[in-house]
């Protein structure tokens, strides 16, 4: 018998190979968000503080204490700090279609691969770069790191249609996209802590950085584009999943026809609401919490952290719960999908807008946020698995496209809170929170009218299966 030494095989129990390609997509997306949140809270501490003597102090009753920063502190106004968090986006939307692309044609592996590698490279230089190249710097290389990680999703999509029998999709894919919410919650919290140990803004991105390459190797060894190209995979997991995913095909994308099928365009309203929620929160949630309760570096990241552990929790859960449903037939397909997407955006947006009533009380505050994005949870198994149900060729390529077009709205969101929060008070931000709402209802009604759950006629190709390769 051959070794293979990643045969997962203990006693009489083998690991399915899907099961470890999903938990690797987890991970990846776990360390990608550390490698993109910790500017988020990093820069909290980064920046001196902005004279506020003509600004109306929200919360009087709360002073906000700074943590003292080695490693120097830098005087930007809120415009360049908003310019740096939401530079990101730009070079994320433009990568995700090449990068979906070229995993759907060539294979996943070394689309992610690459992708995370660059992403790691461009973490270990960042405080170098911005101490010696201030903000330019920190922008340059926040569009790099938006370039390398906008094709992971779309790649993601990729593996779970290569390898994730029809059935499992909901519950499995679910867990492989939940990575991204629990690396917010990873990243915030520990990079509160670290900053504050170590009195360095600057420790979290090593640390983060040598992390991810640590995954980055055994993924080398791990992940594989397909099952039929996988080395250690078991002879009756390959043909259970070759029986239930359509055969490879000669891989040409019918633009046209995609850009005139509505159930894709329901999915970019789902995402683009979806979208506009976290990037919102995940991006200026840090700025919520230091400018209007003033809290600190570490209650701060804590803070943050909490509601993104929810969704991660809720993620999982209401994967299971979907999949219980519609595998029982309590639910059809598209039922279930509709359902999970309009619930996740408008039930989290009603919420938010109630938590800026509070006043300024922490606790209630923080518990309405954690509820809101418990509540986001159920869009894992309603519009971002959806695509899924439309395809069977171009998973990887219309989620870059969806994606892509979605992640505007990390643009668009800071930019109305930046716009609109200028003098730091509560009610800059219910304008937030009731555009945030508008937002949501629209789309998803959008969605609700116009998405399907069968395959699409453009995915059936005339072509013969070429032979795997």
């Amino acid at each position: 018998m051959a070794f293979k030494p990643l045969y997962c095989v203990f006693g009489n129990i083998t690991i399915p190979q899907r099961y470890v390609m999903v938990f690797m997509m987890q991970l990846a997306l776990l360390n990608a968000y550390h490698l993109r949140v910790v500017l988020n809270i990093a820069i909290t501490e980064m920046i001196i503080p902005s004279n506020q003597t003509e600004d109306v102090d929200a919360c009087p009753e709360y002073v906000y204490e700074a943590v003292e920063m080695m490693g120097g502190m830098f005087d930007w106004p809120s415009w360049i700090e908003s310019m740096i968090l939401y530079a990101f986006y730009i070079g994320y939307i433009f990568s995700h279609i090449p990068g979906g692309w070229i995993a759907d044609k060539l294979g996943a592996r070394h689309v992610m691969g690459t992708c995370m590698l660059l992403s790691i490279i461009v973490t270990f230089l960042y405080p170098l770069a911005i101490q010696k190249g201030g903000y330019i710097a920190a922008i340059v290389l926040r569009v790099f790191l938006g370039l390398c990680q906008g094709p992971l999703l779309p790649t993601v999509s990729t593996f779970i249609q290569c390898w994730v029998p029809p059935e499992e999709r909901a519950f499995l894919g679910g867990i492989a996209f939940g990575g991204s919410n629990m690396g917010t919650v990873t990243g915030s919290i520990f990079t509160g802590i670290i900053i504050k140990e170590t009195n360095s803004w600057s420790t979290p991105f090593y640390i983060w950085g040598a992390l991810s390459l640590v995954w980055y190797i055994f993924y080398l060894f791990m992940v594989f584009s397909k099952p039929q190209t996988h080395p250690y995979i078991s002879e009756k997991e390959l043909k259970l999943v070759v029986a239930t995913i359509e055969p490879k095909k000669e891989f040409r994308v019918p633009w046209l026809k995609i850009s005139k099928s509505l159930p894709v365009w329901a999915l970019l309203a789902g995402q683009f609401a979806h979208n506009y929620i976290f990037f919102t929160l995940f991006t200026n949630l840090p700025k919520y919490l230091k400018e209007i309760l003033k809290m600190n570096v570490e209650s701060n990241a804590a803070a943050t952290a909490l509601p993104f552990l929810a969704l991660w929790i809720s993620n999982i859960v209401f994967a299971y719960i979907s999949s219980f449903l519609t595998n029982r037939n309590f639910l059809t397909i598209i039922q279930a999908r509709k359902m999970w997407t309009a619930f996740s955006l408008i039930v989290p947006s009603i919420i938010l807008v109630l938590t800026v009533y509070v006043g300024c009380s922490r606790a209630v505050a923080i518990t309405l946020y954690t509820v809101a994005l418990f509540l986001v949870g159920p869009f894992f198994s309603g519009m971002k698995v959806n695509v899924n149900d439309l395809t069977t060729h171009y998973a990887g390529t219309i989620m870059a496209v969806v994606n892509g077009l979605g992640a505007i709205a990390g643009i668009l969101g800071p930019f109305i809170v930046g716009a609109l929060t200028t003098k730091h008070t509560l009610q800059e931000w219910h304008i937030v929170f009731w555009i945030m709402l508008s937002f949501s209802v629209i789309l998803s009604i959008i969605y609700c009218i116009f998405a399907k759950a069968d395959r699409q006629e453009w995915d059936f190709l005339d072509e013969e299966p070429i032979e795997e390769t």
